[in-house]
């Protein structure tokens, strides 16, 4: 696998098998199979946005055999640490047209060699490309430590680093070292306890809290309301066009793909957050997470309305 193929590292704790049952035109059932995972979902959206990304994490068992040769079908590559425990699988059953879980197996457990495999692969790889994206975990996968060493280790490698996580796995990168650029949800900032008022004022000092802890640019997604930055010290509100959303997951890691491909590209403050909006936007009007039609983010990009603010940060 030739380095110099991918322009974007992501790290992702869990690359999942997702079945899912539905029921066709015809109504007869059909079972799809896809690879899941906010790492493979990013990267699903970072290659229509015309990144080459990589993807770097533990596959393992059956499971993890399907999840290989899943991937090449949505042109995504990745660079694999065999677990000896099978990969989750999660299945679902929209027949209804609501999603309902049927069955999900453990998250896999790895021993100090694999948790050693996944860090040095995805170093390097990350090296290379010159951009990592760092995902968060629902249940600890990698140690705190393993983030905390990745902030140092990134920072020393003058990788730049688009985080798309929080809580513990963002309090121990950020005591490594700064990341570039940091996206964060409110339900995010509610799981750790951050409670945001009805005004931008609370908003912002959020933000602001997260820059002095190491986060050089914020991004600030909230359902329903115009996203909320700070890029380059200076405060934004960014407006996409209001859409009737298919299924709003996944919006946020298409969000994080639109950062790193802006990373990599040098973009202007506002070129950065009509991009990142215009994916989470793109995303919201199908039921594949992390997918769009061809051309559509584009569009919607431009009809993001990105404008400065003062902000009066409480």
């Amino acid at each position: 696998m030739g380095h110099d193929r991918h322009t974007v590292a992501i790290l992702a704790p869990i690359i999942s098998l997702s079945v899912t049952i539905e029921r066709n035109g015809d109504d007869q059932d059909e079972v799809h199979l896809h690879p899941a995972g906010q790492g493979f979902w990013t990267a699903r959206m970072l290659r229509h946005l015309g990144e080459r990304p990589l993807l770097c994490g533990p596959i393992g068992g059956e499971s993890g055999r399907v999840i290989r040769s899943l991937l090449p079908l949505w042109g995504i590559d990745v660079s694999p640490v065999e677990a000896d425990a099978p990969s989750m699988t999660t299945i679902n059953d929209r027949r209804s047209g609501e999603r309902r879980e049927v069955a999900q197996t453990p998250r896999p457990r790895l021993d100090r060699h694999a948790l050693d495999d996944v860090y040095s692969s995805f170093l390097d790889h990350a090296m290379t490309a010159g951009i990592a994206v760092i995902t968060g975990q629902t249940e600890e996968i990698l140690p705190l430590d393993a983030y905390k060493r990745l902030g140092h280790d990134l920072n020393t490698t003058d990788v730049k680093v688009v985080g798309d996580l929080h809580g513990e796995e963002l309090r121990s990168l950020l005591a490594g070292g700064p990341i570039d650029f940091l996206k964060v949800s409110d339900e995010n900032l509610a799981e750790d306890g951050v409670t945001l008022g009805d005004d931008d004022s609370s908003a912002f000092g959020a933000i602001d809290r997260l820059i002095d802890s190491g986060a050089s640019n914020v991004v600030l997604s909230r359902a329903g309301r115009p996203a909320l930055a700070v890029v380059g010290g200076r405060a934004y509100a960014a407006t996409p066009p209001e859409l009737d959303a298919a299924d709003t997951r996944g919006a946020g890691d298409s969000m994080t793909a639109g950062l790193a491909a802006s990373v990599r590209s040098g973009s202007s403050p506002e070129e950065t957050l009509k991009l990142a909006c215009g994916a989470g936007a793109a995303n919201v009007t199908r039921h594949g997470l992390g997918s769009t039609a061809e051309g559509l983010f584009e569009r919607l990009a431009e009809q993001v309305e990105v404008k400065e603010v003062a902000r009066t940060p409480s």
